[in-house]
């Protein structure tokens, strides 16, 4: 008798234009995470992982594999964006007789509409690696009246969404398996890049210490003392770390390192001391992470930053957001004080080998095509490598999500991509136009010096992040000043590659 078969699968699905086609796609960590768990705790149950557009495998390849592995259980968890692909590939799943899970930080928060779609069996909230393996065991036995039992789910009873409340989350990450990347085709990842060679993606904990009102990272993490979620981090150890690492240099040689974490230095010690520990390991290895401007004076400070960077930390990215104090509060950033000018002179003069991206955020409530120019101008006052600007998405979990917005085909989330789109409502459109605009005419003498000193930087990385960022942003900002004169293959500012449907 065969085992049964859980296959996780990443689908086919668009690509973000600033990305190169060999890290389009980081390699799906939580599949990985889930996997291990699945692997070392559920006995007798094949596992395997089927990530379709690292591999450029299109929905005929996809379908044709589908109905000759007949899984049993398929595991299923993409961004917003991509729900269009995630409940096509979920027809293809229950057509093939499988029982599909589903789980992330877009699933989590529409649980009750992906549910009612008939498409998704079950949906795993929050941190999965434990839930997953109980789910595994009552799904396995046949015994349905148990499902009420499994913490961290919701799920139909008739009519009836069952949701069995928050599963209390691991106190200890290092008690974790370490994630199934011998289940990923890792030699894929960044196989022919020059700025991230070798890609891996790794975190360094879960959680996050603040609670930005237009982030679902932290809330995937969160505690839930009641309905409602409060941040809350937690870090691996200096130890843990370094083995992981190792693995990934030794094991699977990779050469860069992706930082999932939505903020790599909340903790003020612990990547300090895994930075250490390489250095006295005698290894150095690029690094890629996202950071609080304030933590970065404060690590300035302690030494922390520099031991970082000298470990191969090169490229950070901050979530500025906004100039205004009383923008920042409405967005849950806090209170800052002139922190991210600060810091980034700081990084300019003090590691400037490093390259910064800053983001910014519009569309807020109020906000007009003279308000989004004079954000434009404020954020290349900025000693910023590269500014990127981000309408306010309403994603599901956060304040500005409202019911009525879900759509059972998914279409709709096309639009949640975090880029500039020009035809979206006129409000949207308009201040589209005039970040486009502001891109292509609005040149102050600090940020035409920083773009010349980019393209032409003696530092060959920087020169190439920068080339490569202007030759994909001009398209798009065109686009965004003559509306939308898209290609028809689009979807919105992201493309289908060649391969998607083959």
């Amino acid at each position: 008798m065969s085992q049964e078969l859980f296959l996780f699968v990443r689908p086919p699905r668009p690509l973000w234009p600033f990305n190169g086609p060999s890290t389009a796609f980081w390699p799906p960590l939580a599949f990985a995470s889930l996997a291990a768990a699945l692997r070392d705790q559920v006995p007798g149950l094949r596992v395997a992982i089927l990530d379709a557009p690292v591999s450029a495998m299109g929905w005929t390849s996809l379908t044709t594999l589908l109905r000759r592995l007949q899984p049993d259980f398929v595991g299923i968890g993409e961004e917003a964006v991509s729900c269009a692909e995630t409940l096509r590939l979920a027809r293809l799943a229950k057509e093939c007789g499988a029982r599909v899970v589903a789980g992330g930080c877009f699933f989590g928060n529409v649980a009750a509409e992906a549910l009612s779609t008939r498409l998704v069996d079950v949906v795993v909230h929050g941190e999965g690696e434990q839930t997953i393996v109980e789910l595994m065991s009552v799904l396995r036995e046949g015994k349905a009246d148990e499902l009420r039992n499994v913490a961290g789910i919701s799920f139909l009873d008739g009519e009836e969404v069952v949701f069995t409340g928050w599963r209390k989350l691991l106190a200890d990450l290092d008690r974790l398996p370490f994630p199934a990347y011998d289940l990923l085709p890792i030699e894929r990842y960044g196989h022919s890049s020059r700025n991230h060679p070798a890609l891996a993606a790794i975190e360094l904990g879960r959680g996050c210490s603040h609670g930005c009102q237009f982030c679902v990272l932290w809330r995937q993490m969160g505690r839930f003392p009641t309905d409602h979620p409060v941040p809350c981090l937690r870090v691996k150890s200096k130890e843990r770390l370094l083995e992981e690492v190792r693995q990934l240099m030794d094991r699977y040689h990779r050469r860069y390192l992706g930082w999932v974490d939505p903020c790599f230095n909340a903790d003020p010690n612990v990547a300090s001391e895994l930075a250490e520990l390489l250095l006295r390991d005698r290894r150095s290895i690029g690094q890629s992470a996202w950071v609080r401007a304030d933590y970065l004076l404060r690590d300035q400070a302690s030494g922390a930053l520099q031991v970082c960077c000298d470990a191969g930390l090169n490229e950070l990215y901050l979530g500025i957001e906004r100039v205004a104090k009383e923008d920042l509060a409405r967005l849950g950033k806090g209170d800052l004080a002139g922190e991210p000018a600060r810091a980034l002179q700081m990084l300019d003069e003090k590691h400037p080998n490093v390259f910064t991206v800053g983001t910014f955020i519009y569309g807020l409530e109020g906000d007009t095509p003279q308000s989004v120019r004079s954000l434009f101008r404020h954020a290349h006052q900025l000693p910023l490598d590269e500014v990127f600007f981000i309408p306010l998405t309403p994603l599901p979990g956060t304040p500005y999500w409202r019911s009525n917005m879900w759509d059972p085909t998914g279409q709709r989330f096309r639009t949640f991509d975090f880029l500039p789109r020009p035809n979206g409502d006129a409000v949207q459109a308009r201040l589209t136009s005039a970040v486009a605009w502001s891109y292509l005419a609005c040149w102050p003498w600090p940020r035409a010096r920083r773009m010349l000193k980019g393209i032409f930087a003696r530092n060959s990385r920087r020169r190439r992040i920068t080339r490569h960022i202007v030759q994909r942003t001009v398209p798009l900002m065109l686009s965004g000043v003559f509306g939308s004169r898209q290609r028809p293959e689009s979807a919105g500012g992201m493309y289908y590659p060649q391969w998607y449907e083959s």
